[in-house]
């Protein structure tokens, strides 16, 4: 697999995967803003390293699993309200329901 594509991919996951464990969370608890900023940094070096041991899309060190996952953190950033959005607009169309949060 390119190297391109996965940071592309893993850079979808840690959105989806930290809407998901938002949306579950803030139910029961009440988290200020930068813990999440703290989860979205540790799940996208968690992607990078992955990607690194996992997906073997480069040399196996921990210095380029930690510079993938700063690349899929910035990736993440500037595509977080379009990815957040297009997940939730392809969601709805897949279920057939609005959503209150694609707004």
């Amino acid at each position: 697999m390119n190297v391109y594509m996965l940071l592309c991919l893993a850079a979808v996951a840690v959105v989806g995967l930290i809407e998901w464990v938002k949306n579950f969370v803030e139910k029961f608890l009440a988290v200020p803003g930068w813990v999440w900023s703290v989860v979205v940094l540790l799940a996208s070096i968690g992607c990078g390293f992955l990607a690194v041991y996992g997906a073997d899309v480069t040399a196996h060190n921990p210095l380029m699993a930690v510079l993938l996952g700063l690349a899929i953190l910035a990736l993440a950033q500037i595509g977080y309200d379009g990815l957040k959005t297009a997940i939730m607009k392809r969601a709805e169309k897949a279920l057939g329901v609005g959503s209150e949060k694609a707004d």
